[in-house]
Formats: C-alpha cells, sequence, structure tokens
C-alpha cells in the first residue's frame, strides 16, 4: 500500500508534476474544463466553478475532457461527494431545496439528490422560509409551493431575482407601459392594454408592439386614434413594420418579406436588409455578403450597387445613397433623382442640397426636360443630346438679362455681367464647349459641383451654368453667426467663383443659380460671410454688393470690414485705422458718438456693445442704440455678453443677469456665473434651481429651471439639462422624477410621473417609454411594497429589515412596510447586524453612525469611509484618515477595535475576516481576527469570505476549500483530463473509480470515498 499524500503546497505541486493545467486537446474539445483548471485563473481570480457552503452543501462542477460540459454535484463539509454531479446548472440549497438544471429546466432537489419538484421551468430561484418560491413559467413569473403547485402567476413583464437567503420579501420590476402624447394638442393618446414599445411612424400608421412573452412581442400598426389598424397577428413581425400603401415589410424568421394588408406574402424574396427610405422607393439587401439594392413600390430593381458599403444618409430633410458611379437622391418631399455621377458626394448647406461629382466618361450629365420659370432644368439628360435646347435657353435668358442691365452714369463703377446668359452667341458657345467637352470625357468643374437643388428639388443651374463653373474655383459662402434679434439671416450668394485663368473675372454665383461677375472685382471673401458682401476692387477700392452682385456701396472707400449686424467699420482714403467710421449697409456714416465709437467691441442689429471708463478709470459696459441715438445700458456694468436673440448677459457688481434689447432686466443680476445661464432659443433660459449637493460615489447633482424670458415664469426644478426636440421643444426631467415638455410659446405640461428611459419624436408626437419600477413582494405573491422605485441598493438588510431605495430623485431608506426612516437625514446606509445606520456628511467630509432613532454615535473622518456593505457580526470596515486608504474594524459603539493597517480587508465571517498587507506580507491574503492578528497566515493568491466555517481560496495555482484552522477539506486539482477532488491528506473522494493514466497511480482512493455513487 502507498503512503497517503502529504497535501503541502509543495509536496502537491511535484507530485502533479505541472499536469494540473488542461492539455491542448483538452482545451479545444472542454471550454469549460479550462474555466476549471488552475491555470485559468490569474493571482487574485475566484472560480466559477465551485459555490460556497449552503446548509451544509457545496455545489462544484466536476467532469473530463471528453464531456461537452461538466455535471454539478454537492459535496459535504467533509469535502465528500454528497449528491453525485447529474446537473447542468446549480445553486446553493435554500431552506432544504436546491434549484438545479438538467438541459434548458430548472427543478428542485432535497438533501438526498431526490426530486422534490421535476424539472419544467425554463428559470427557478430559492425557496423562502414559508415554502414559496419564484419560477418562470410560459414567459411569466409564477409563484410555488414546495410540490410545485401554481400559487399565483404574475403579468407578462415583470422581473425578479427571487426570495434571496433569510428575507422575507422578493423584489419585483414592474414595466410601466409606454405614453403617447399629441404635442399639438397636449393630450394622451390611450394605447392599446399590453403595448411595450413604439417606433416611428410609417406610411401614417405607428408601428407598436404587442407584448407576448417577458422581453418581447409581435409589432402591428396604430392609427392615429391609438386602435389597431393592423393586428400585431396579422403582421406576425418581429421588428417595426414599415408600411407603403398596400405593401408592408415585416421581419420573420431573421429575414424581411413583403407582405399585403393581411400578412399575405406577396412575393418569395427574402432580405436581410429592408428600408423604406421613401414613398415607393426600398432600400434592400438580400444577404449579408451580397450587393444592395433600390425597389420601386412595385418591388423591381431600380438600381443594383456596386459599393459593398451602400447606406442611406439624412440631413436637414434630404435623403442620399452614394454609389460607385450613382448619387441617389431623394428631396425633403420625397421626391427620387438617380444621377450618373461618379466620386459622387452631396452637402446640404440651408436647407439646399449641393450634389458633385464626375459624370461618365461619354457623357456630361445636365439638368434638362420641363423648365422652371428661371430657366433651371427639371432631370439629368447628356447635354450633348440636347444642346440645341440649352443653347435657346440660355439665348432667351441672356436677352432678358441684357434688357434688364442699365449703362450706369458716369464715375460709377461698372456693373455686374451676368456671364451664363449675357448674349445669344455666348451661350450658345458654352452650350457648344459643354456638348465638345463631354464628348471628350472631360470632367463638371474639375470633378466638383454638378448641381444645387433647392429644397423643394428644383435644380438652380442650367446646362450653360454648369459648363461655365468648370473654369472656376467654387467656394460656397460661409454663413455668419445666426442672426440676432430674431430675424432670418438675408439670404447670401451660392458661392464665390475664382477662375482658374487669373486675367478673368473674380465672379459669385447668385441665390438663384447665375453666374455673374465684374472685370471690377479683385477679393471676396467667403468666410464668416454677411450682407451686403464687401469687395475690394482692382484699383484698391473697397465697396459691397448684394446677393445679386449688384453695388449695394459704390466701391469709394479704401476698406469695408465684414457687416456685423447692420453696420460696418470703413475707412475713406487718405485716413488711417484710427479714423475708421461706422457705416450702414448703404454705406452712410452712422451718428454715433466718438466714446461709443472708441470702445465699440461688438455690433447687433441696431445696437453697439461699448466699453467706457468711469471716474475711477475702469473700463465700464454699455449698449449704444445706433437707430434712436442714446444708450439701452448705461456704461456702467463690468461685462456684458453678445446678444442671443433678444437677450443679452450682464454682469453687475459681481454677479450675473440678462436684459432685453429695451435695457430691461429679464433676470436680476443674482447669479455667480455667466455659465450659469444658458441660452436655449425662443426665450428660454436654463438656470440653477439649487445648490449642488453630493451623491455616492463623489458625483453631484444639480438642479435646473427653465425660465420663460418673456414672462419671467419658471418651471418645475429639473434634475438634468432639458433635450432639445426638432421643432424648437424641450423635454426636461424634472426632480421629482416627473417628465416635462415644453413649447416655443413658454407653455409646459407634464408628460409623466416617471423618468423615461427613451423620449422620441415623431412630428406631433411625444412618445415616452419610462424605466422599470422595483417594489417588493411576500411570501403569498402580494405587493408588500408598491413598484415606486428605480432601485434598491441594497435590497432589505436582515436583521434590521430597512433597504435604501431610489425614488427617482433621491435615495432614502424605507422599512419592510415601505415607510420612510429618519427622512430628515436623507440618504444613509443600513448597517447590518449592528442596529446601526451610516450617513455622509460633505460639509465635515465625514461619515457618520447614528442608531435606528438618528441618534450620532460617532464621527469617521472622510466621506464614504464607513463600508457599509461589510457590516457582519457587529462591525464594519472603515477606512482611516492616513490618507493611505488602509483600513480596519469599526463596532456599534463607535469603538476603533482594529486599527487602519490593512490595504484589503473583508467582512467578519465566522469570526474571520480576510485580509492583505501589502508592506508586511505582500500580494497574499490571509485570515484576521478581532484582535487584529492573523488567525491563519497570509499565503493565498486568492481567498473568499467563510461561510458556514468553510472558506474558498486558491494556493499555488489549487483552488481548495479550508475550515477555520486553516486546514484544507477539498482541493481541486486535474488528474487524468479531470476534475479530481482531494482530500486533506491528498487521497481522491471523487471520482470515486480508479483512473488510468500515469499521474493517477500517484493518488489512492480515499476509503468510502463518498457517499454519493458515481453515474
Amino acid at each position: 500500500m502507498k503512503a497517503p499524500l502529504a497535501l503541502t503546497p509543495l509536496a502537491l505541486a511535484l507530485a502533479l508534476g505541472g499536469l494540473a493545467a488542461v492539455p491542448g486537446a483538452a482545451q479545444a474539445q472542454s471550454d469549460w474544463l479550462r474555466r476549471c483548471a488552475a491555470s485559468f485563473y490569474e493571482d487574485g481570480s475566484g472560480t466559477g466553478c465551485q459555490q460556497p457552503y449552503r446548509e451544509g452543501l457545496a455545489a462544484v462542477l466536476t467532469g473530463s475532457a471528453g464531456d461537452d460540459e461538466g455535471s454539478w454535484g454537492y459535496i459535504d463539509k467533509q469535502g465528500r461527494m454528497a449528491i453525485a454531479p447529474a446537473y447542468t446548472d446549480a445553486e446553493p440549497f435554500q431552506n432544504g431545496l436546491a434549484a438545479v438544471s438538467q438541459g434548458d429546466l430548472w427543478g428542485y432537489i432535497d438533501r438526498k439528490g431526490q426530486w422534490a419538484i421535476p424539472p419544467r421551468y425554463p428559470r427557478a430561484t430559492g425557496f423562502n422560509a414559508e415554502g414559496t418560491a419564484l419560477v418562470e413559467e410560459d414567459g411569466r413569473d409564477v409563484l410555488i409551493d414546495r410540490q410545485g403547485k401554481t400559487l399565483k402567476t404574475f403579468p407578462l413583464g415583470t422581473r425578479t431575482w427571487g426570495f434571496q437567503p433569510g428575507q422575507k420579501l422578493a423584489s419585483m420590476e414592474m414595466p410601466l407601459p409606454p405614453r403617447l402624447f399629441n404635442a399639438a394638442t397636449g393630450k394622451a393618446v390611450t394605447l392599446p392594454e399590453g403595448v411595450m414599445s413604439l417606433a416611428a411612424p410609417s406610411g401614417g400608421y405607428l408601428p407598436a408592439q404587442l407584448r407576448d412573452t417577458r422581453y418581447g412581442g409581435w409589432w402591428g400598426l396604430l392609427d392615429t386614434n391609438g386602435g389597431w389598424a393592423i393586428a400585431p397577428h396579422t403582421l406576425r413581425s418581429r421588428e417595426a413594420p414599415m408600411r407603403d400603401g398596400g405593401v408592408l415589410a415585416v421581419r420573420r424568421d431573421e429575414r424581411w418579406q413583403f407582405v399585403d394588408t393581411r400578412g399575405e406574402a406577396l412575393s418569395p424574396e427574402r432580405y436581410e436588409q429592408l428600408r423604406l427610405i421613401a414613398p415607393g422607393l426600398w432600400f434592400a439587401k438580400p444577404d449579408r455578403s451580397g450587393k444592395a439594392l433600390l425597389l420601386d413600390g412595385q418591388r423591381k430593381v431600380l438600381h443594383r450597387f456596386a459599393s459593398d458599403y451602400a447606406g442611406m444618409r439624412e440631413r436637414d430633410g434630404w435623403r442620399f445613397l452614394i454609389d460607385d458611379n450613382a448619387v441617389l437622391l431623394i428631396d425633403p418631399a420625397g421626391k427620387f433623382m438617380q444621377l450618373a455621377l461618379g466620386q459622387g458626394s452631396v452637402d446640404v448647406r440651408d436647407g439646399q442640397a449641393w450634389v458633385s461629382g464626375v459624370p461618365p466618361a461619354n457623357a456630361v450629365e445636365a439638368e434638362a426636360g420641363a423648365e422652371t420659370d428661371d430657366g433651371a432644368a427639371q432631370a439629368a439628360v447628356p447635354v450633348e443630346a440636347d444642346a440645341a435646347l440649352a443653347e435657346e435657353a440660355a439665348a432667351d435668358s441672356g436677352a432678358q438679362a441684357a434688357a434688364d442691365v442699365a449703362m450706369p452714369p458716369p464715375g460709377m463703377p461698372s456693373p455686374p455681367m451676368v456671364e451664363a446668359v449675357s448674349a445669344p452667341a455666348a451661350a450658345a458657345a458654352a452650350a457648344e464647349e459643354a456638348a465638345t467637352s463631354a464628348a471628350a470625357g472631360a470632367e463638371i468643374s474639375d470633378g466638383g459641383l454638378a448641381q444645387v437643388y433647392a429644397r423643394d428639388g428644383s435644380p438652380l443651374l442650367d446646362a450653360a451654368t454648369i459648363a461655365q463653373l468648370r473654369a472656376y474655383r467654387v467656394t460656397p459662402f460661409e454663413q455668419r453667426d445666426r442672426a440676432r434679434g430674431g430675424k432670418p439671416p438675408a439670404r447670401l450668394p451660392l458661392a464665390l467663383l475664382r477662375p482658374h485663368d487669373y486675367s478673368q473675372a473674380t465672379g459669385i454665383l447668385t441665390p438663384s443659380g447665375r453666374i455673374v461677375t465684374n472685370a471690377d472685382w479683385d477679393d471676396i471673401s467667403a468666410y464668416d460671410a454677411s450682407l451686403p458682401l464687401p469687395v475690394r476692387t482692382r484699383d484698391g477700392k473697397a465697396g459691397a454688393i448684394d446677393a445679386d452682385g449688384n453695388w449695394a456701396i459704390p466701391p469709394r472707400f479704401t476698406e469695408i470690414r465684414p457687416f456685423r449686424g447692420a453696420y460696418a467699420w470703413a475707412r475713406m482714403p487718405g485716413t488711417t485705422r484710427r479714423d475708421s467710421v461706422l457705416i450702414d449697409a448703404r454705406g452712410k456714416p452712422a451718428a454715433v458718438p466718438a466714446a461709443v465709437l472708441d470702445g465699440a467691441m461688438e455690433f447687433d442689429g441696431d445696437l453697439i456693445l461699448y466699453r467706457e471708463p468711469d471716474e475711477n478709470r475702469e473700463q465700464r459696459w454699455g449698449v449704444w442704440s445706433v437707430r434712436d441715438g442714446t444708450p439701452v445700458l448705461k456704461p456702467a456694468y463690468e461685462s456684458i455678453e453678445k446678444f442671443e436673440d433678444d437677450w443679452a448677459k450682464v454682469e453687475d457688481q459681481g454677479r450675473w443677469g440678462v436684459i432685453d434689447r429695451k435695457g430691461k432686466w429679464a433676470l436680476p443680476a443674482a447669479y455667480e456665473s455667466a455659465y450659469d445661464l444658458e441660452y436655449l432659443g425662443d426665450g428660454l433660459m436654463l438656470i440653477p434651481g439649487a445648490e449642488s449637493r453630493s451623491r455616492r460615489g463623489g458625483h453631484s447633482d444639480r438642479a435646473y429651471r427653465l425660465v420663460d424670458l418673456r414672462t419671467g415664469k419658471a418651471s418645475e426644478r429639473l434634475a438634468e439639462k432639458p433635450t432639445k426636440q426638432k421643432d424648437g421643444r424641450y423635454i426636461g426631467e424634472l426632480a421629482d422624477a416627473g417628465t416635462m415638455l415644453f413649447d416655443t410659446r413658454g407653455g409646459a405640461f407634464r408628460l409623466s410621473d416617471s423618468r423615461p428611459k427613451r423620449k422620441e419624436q415623431y412630428e406631433d408626437w411625444i412618445y415616452i417609454e419610462s424605466e422599470d419600477r422595483e417594489g417588493a413582494i411576500d411570501a403569498r405573491g402580494d405587493m408588500k411594497i408598491p413598484a415606486l422605485y428605480g432601485e434598491f441598493n441594497p435590497f432589505f438588510v436582515q436583521p434590521e429589515g430597512l433597504a435604501r431605495a431610489y425614488d427617482g430623485s433621491n435615495y432614502r431608506l424605507i422599512d419592510q412596510n415601505g415607510r420612510t426612516v429618519l427622512a430628515k437625514r436623507g440618504d444613509g446606509m443600513p448597517l447590518a447586524t449592528m442596529k446601526r445606520l451610516v450617513f455622509h456628511d460633505d460639509a465635515t467630509s465625514s461619515s457618520v453612525m447614528t442608531d435606528l432613532q438618528g441618534v450620532e454615535i460617532t464621527r469617521i473622518p472622510g466621506t464614504y469611509s464607513v463600508r457599509d456593505r461589510s457590516a457582519s457580526e457587529g462591525v464594519a470596515v472603515y477606512r482611516g484618515d492616513g490618507g493611505n486608504g488602509r483600513q480596519g474594524f469599526v463596532d456599534a459603539s463607535g469603538k476603533r477595535i482594529v486599527g487602519p493597517h490593512f490595504d484589503s480587508l473583508g467582512p467578519l465571517k465566522d469570526g474571520l475576516a480576510v485580509a492583505q498587507r501589502l508592506q508586511r506580507t505582500g500580494k497574499f491574503y490571509g485570515y484576521i481576527d478581532l484582535t487584529g492578528r492573523y488567525a491563519i497566515p497570509p499565503r493565498y493568491t486568492w481567498a473568499a469570505d467563510f461561510q458556514e466555517g468553510r472558506a474558498l481560496v486558491r494556493q499555488d495555482g489549487f483552488t481548495q476549500f479550508i475550515d477555520t484552522k486553516g486546514a484544507p477539506i477539498a482541493t481541486f486539482v486535474m488528474v487524468c483530463d479531470t476534475v479530481t477532488i482531494l482530500d486533506d491528506v491528498g487521497r481522491i473522494t471523487w471520482p470515486q473509480k480508479k483512473m488510468s493514466c500515469p499521474t493517477a497511480d500517484k493518488f489512492e482512493l480515499a476509503p468510502g470515498n463518498a457517499k454519493a455513487e458515481q453515474p
């Protein structure tokens, strides 16, 4: 007989000879086995193959390399297999029964391993002391007794984690139905019962999902009254359906297909991806690796994409798809245009679509077809096929333009030249050049601008203009800051045209799409532009033009700076910059006092923001009205920021407020910083609603109010900044967890009483989807704590029976009857087993321990210095004030019974706590008692808390259960590619039968090595 193996770490390592890791073949066959191998976990990691002891038994995962998955069984406190491994998954015992699964179904076994309730549930949780448990059946939470009899069935969509050990209550999440509001009427729409989600309208209907499982259901379509237009069971779609008249797209069996209003398939084709991009237009992708298609309303192919990366983009109402040799464009009204352009791109500016690209090598795509009033073409056709039409249109337009141009009086600058329509001969030449260039394969504008489309989809450029643009470098004008005072910005020219041939004249592309040049123009800036546009002439003078290229201010100045509002700085010949004058949009000098002009900082409409020294030579700000010739606000203020619409922030004696354009205070100067005042638009200003306050984790909450500057009316307190919707409305989350809608007229109404997890606007429809609310049920399934809370954190701590609950805006302590405890104290945490509470005082940066009546016991320096979740057996872990983060124990009287010496310290369990002291013992963990000394020396790279006198540890790469003296009870190793359990002297307790491999010969089977029989 061989001598038993002495189970010291060194002897064990030598005996196994490095064979504890799973061989490569086993790794390839059994991923689960690698999880249980010694080499899988790094130092400091836990394990997923052994569970803590509960009611004298611990679940462990066993098996061999040839097994597809391991099997769970239960060992007793001596490390012997008490219930043979036979389960796919297992939970700890709870009140005499354990939930285990075989395959995908769960049931319950007793301590002998006999089925108390055979496996029939998709999910199961532990039994409470009164003999009931929560399971899942047919997608619903169900309360059962110990015989498996159903006592109560809960509505679809609830979610629970069951009764936890020692708890009388179980938390339960209850879904809140979505809400739909008509923002135009301010009324809510009543949705059918069971609707769980909505999507964006499609074809005049609103897709809605009807819950038929815990987390999902089929989709149908609602009409504008909230009734089913097409019921979910008709469409049987697992995603939001799309409707185009009588054609609908639904997703069934992981693929999209077309059906009619009865849900009947219109064709056998099925698609990986399908999207309705406009009425009568579908973007379809048959399979993941195939090319996309563009289909019409009859599902016929309009375009086959060559690119592998085709996808729709949307901006400002325009939708477009770019292919290798085509630009597919859809205007805001849904009109579709297919343009033959390579290397295409679309840029949307001020509601207009600028399309660029390279035309086909054998043709230049020009705009032709039915013409608009200004001669712009409606459709793209080859220029060479319609050169005569282009010539005729250009000639007619040229004759009209020539008649409109009057000769200037003597001494005045030359008028602009409308090049594209200057004369019939020039137009004919341009059309001929375009046709010739097309035949030669030349690029329009060197592969640049091909067309500009107005918001209504009409093209602004005719064929001759497109051809002539090839001679220019086209630079769109960039609009300056949005217009102040609520006035819409003046319409700028479309683009600045700089000729490739520098001997030619600079030009502009007018808002109507005409090319206008002037031989006198030398330089115009396209950046940060506003009207009138300053122009420098070839003879060194400066004037300004309107959007059509006409002189708004004749070039009689030496310099004109860009207009800011209604005025600009200008300099006359023979003067210096110090002699600049302020001129209006007609070039007339404005009558403004010299002191105002000297201190002018910003122009805004007819207002000047300026600075002027006071009697103490301090610069003070004021506002001057050029139109009235008087100050709107006398120069007496520390600072004034630019006007936003009709409002400006003003600093007065170190505090900030808001004035209107007449200088009246809309908000008194009562705020610490200009950053406290955030203008949202439409007269709405966001202001601080209360002082900031700390939250757990070191974050801060800040409350806000939304003020209508026109009326001075303030909203209810907001928990965060509101979000802007598409039409200028705002949705804000209230401090009491409700949701409010604010319109552009200053009106407001409440959308919901809970915090939303999703909020969408679909035209006038506002959709709110709320977070689930959490409550608690008792052992009979009755709702003991109403579902009012966002979370319990933690759930009811025992034996005190107190929970920390979040009501949507704040945390508070509640008891097991739902009553608030110590409301004046605010957010606190219960300390389990201590009959104490801890509150965190930000004002003094300390943690305050009180009794259950709120009487202060002690203060510990440092916010969050007490680890509330560590409270156990009458003590809690606290952090010392030395700044090194080290920890010790404090008891219920406030006494620091173990000093802060440890870098890591766990809760006290069975009189012992996991501890690590880096300076003394390095990275190793041991267990200390309440003397602060190590009862079990630090020799483990990972260690768990004790439970029922046993703890799971890792030493030298091996996982062990140890007792409270540190003696090994069961050690888990790999022998013959099999999870093997060794007893305290190194004998095999599992598997029961002798294994056949060289390593197995080093071990003996323990006598009576298991209570359970190996299958």
